[in-house]
């Protein structure tokens, strides 16, 4: 047996004997149950890795970006300067981030199925899906030629989600490690500083979609992704609740749920962890069958953002989104999505992002 067929056999095991820990939380089910008074996690489930737990990462509270410029400027004006978006090959979007950067703000840059061109669908690729590792790597040149201002690149969005899969990237762990490892030697051999983000959002909950998912990434990491990713990117969302002291079957509470996967991912990588989407809607969608307020929303984002403050190796925390998008059925925003006016939730966000640790030297 060679030394990559050991290495990943050992993973395996580690990933067994990870998820096994879980059950004794007693989470069962889904539906919603009694709250509970807010814990915050001050004894983990899973000891964070020794070399982060001693030292506090620079933390930052983010959101993804608008496409209103108006949006944009208010918020950069009220002091917050980091974004998130999918980068597109596009003189617009080109000009739009440039115009941003300007004002003061940075972005963390998506590489992925935008980039590539790639129409998706809620049923897989939709139009231009044939593209290769080699397709991939000429993207990732030209995406550094077009946005010179951006030093931050997350390595795809969501690639197990089976809407954005399409060409190399297919589910193959093997595939998604090459992904990482070409761009990461692009980005590095033009901006060495920059930093390189990983696993694209591996979701947090339910524990069922992390019983999915953990072995895809475990796998990627055995492969040598470790060399090659400063930070690691993970997605938080808890519908259908909208409190962490919430209860679920078997008595756990959300927070305990995401307190036991956001260690698993620390456990597995040692690497800083980036929340790169999280966030709760503030009206109802008969499809999903829940319906939120606006003080929700705001209770959510709250507790959501001190439980994250709480962890010493989670450097930043993106706010999925800005402007609200009532069209698409879920409106996230901070600010209103017809009159911009700021929401409850827009006030509690400022107060992170007034009084984090972002003036600390961030590490990764």
């Amino acid at each position: 047996m060679d030394l990559k067929h050991v290495l990943l056999a050992i993973v395996i095991v580690a990933v067994a004997a990870s998820l096994a820990v879980y059950p004794r939380l007693g989470i069962k089910g889904q539906m919603p149950g009694s709250t509970t008074t807010y814990q915050s996690p001050s004894t983990t489930l899973l000891a964070p890795t020794s070399s982060v737990s001693s030292s506090r990462y620079g933390q930052q509270f983010c959101l993804d970006a608008s496409s209103n410029a108006t949006a944009m400027a208010y918020a950069v004006e009220n002091g917050i300067t980091c974004f998130r978006a999918d980068i597109g090959l596009n003189q617009g979007e080109m000009d739009f981030v440039s115009n941003v950067t300007r004002a003061g703000g940075s972005y963390l840059g998506i590489l992925d199925y935008v980039t590539l061109g790639a129409q998706t669908s809620r049923y897989g690729c939709a139009s231009n899906c044939n593209w290769t590792l080699a397709t991939w790597n000429a993207t990732v040149e030209q995406a550094l030629a077009d946005y010179p201002e951006v030093h931050q690149w997350e390595i795809y969005n969501e690639p197990l989600i089976r809407q954005f899969m399409g060409g190399y990237e297919n589910g193959s762990a093997l595939n998604y490690y090459n992904m990482i490892r070409s761009a990461s030697e692009i980005i590095k051999s033009r901006d060495p500083n920059a930093t390189v983000v990983c696993f694209g959002g591996a979701q947090t909950f339910p524990f069922g979609a992390v019983q999915n998912e953990y072995p895809f990434y475990a796998q990627v990491w055995s492969y040598g992704a470790f060399k090659y990713c400063d930070a690691i990117s993970l997605h938080s969302y808890i519908l259908p609740y909208y409190g962490l002291n919430q209860s679920l079957s078997g008595n756990a509470t959300v927070a305990e749920e995401l307190n036991f996967t956001v260690n698993l991912y620390e456990n597995l990588t040692g690497k800083p962890i980036w929340i790169t989407e999280t966030g709760l809607p503030s009206n109802g969608n008969q499809t999903l069958g829940i319906s939120f307020t606006e003080q929700e929303q705001n209770t959510f984002l709250r507790q959501d953002m001190e439980f994250y403050s709480s962890y010493p190796f989670v450097s930043k925390v993106y706010w999925f989104h800005l402007e609200g998008a009532v069209a698409r059925g879920l409106d996230y925003g901070l600010l209103n999505s017809t009159t911009l006016q700021p929401k409850e939730s827009w006030h509690s966000f400022l107060y992170f992002v007034s009084n984090s640790t972002s003036h600390m030297p961030a590490q990764g």
